[in-house]
C-alpha cells in the first residue's frame, strides 16, 4: 500500500468530514440521545459513500452523457430533505432523562443512509473529485479516506455526549440552533441550484 496515497486520503476524508452541514447536523441531533445513535447516523452516511463510490466507477461513463441534468433530482430532492429534518430537529424536545436508551439506532442508520444517497453535495463530490482521486491515485486513496470518515464518526459523537454530560440544556440548545440553521441553509440552497439548473436545460 502506498503511503502517500493512503495519507492524500485520510487528509481529504478529514476536510470533507469535520467542516459543519447537514450530515453533522443530524450526527449531532441524534447523539444527544446516545453515543451509539449519532454512531449510527455516521455508519449511515458512511455506508452511502461506499455505495456512491461503487456506482461512480462503474456508471460514470453512462451519467457523464447525461451532462448537468444528472444533478437535479439530487438537488431538488436532497433540498427538501433538508427542510424536513430541519423542520423535525426544530420541534424537538430534549431527550429524557434516562439510564441508557434502548432504542433502536436502526432508524438513525437508515436516517442518515437517506441523507446521504440525496445529498447533491455528496453525489456530486464522488461523480468527479471522487473519482478523479481514485483514478489518480489508486484504491489506497480510497482506504485512507473512510479510515479517516470512520475515525470522525466515532470522535464526533463522543465529543457530543460529552459536551451534553458537561451542561445538557446549554448543549441541546446549541446543536438544535446549529443543526436547523444549517439544514435550513443548505436545503434552500441546493432547491435553488435545482430550480435554476432545471430551468437552464
Amino acid at each position: 500500500m502506498s503511503l502517500v496515497s493512503f495519507a492524500s486520503g485520510l487528509w481529504l476524508g478529514y476536510s470533507l468530514a469535520v467542516p459543519p452541514g447537514p450530515m453533522n447536523a443530524l450526527i449531532a441531533a441524534w447523539a444527544l440521545r446516545s453515543f451509539r445513535h449519532g454512531f449510527a447516523v455516521g455508519a449511515g452516511a458512511m455506508s452511502a459513500d461506499f455505495i456512491l463510490m461503487i456506482i461512480t466507477l462503474y456508471l460514470y461513463s453512462a451519467l457523464r452523457t447525461f451532462g448537468q441534468g444528472v444533478f437535479v433530482p439530487f438537488l431538488i430532492l436532497g433540498g427538501a430533505f433538508f427542510l424536513y429534518l430541519a423542520y423535525k430537529i426544530g420541534r424537538s424536545r430534549p431527550p429524557e432523562r434516562r439510564e441508557a436508551d434502548t432504542s433502536s439506532p436502526l432508524k438513525g442508520y437508515l436516517m442518515g443512509l437517506s441523507l446521504g444517497l440525496v445529498n447533491p453535495y455528496q453525489v456530486g463530490w464522488w461523480l468527479t473529485s471522487g473519482l478523479s482521486s481514485i483514478h489518480q491515485f489508486g484504491m489506497e486513496w480510497a482506504a485512507g479516506l473512510f479510515f479517516a470518515i470512520l475515525t470522525w464518526i466515532t470522535g464526533f459523537p463522543a465529543a457530543v455526549r460529552a459536551g451534553w454530560e458537561l451542561n445538557k440544556r446549554a448543549s441541546w440548545l446549541a446543536i438544535k440552533v446549529f443543526s436547523v440553521v444549517t439544514l435550513l441553509a443548505f436545503g434552500v440552497y441546493f432547491m435553488a441550484q435545482g430550480i435554476m439548473t432545471l430551468a437552464r436545460l
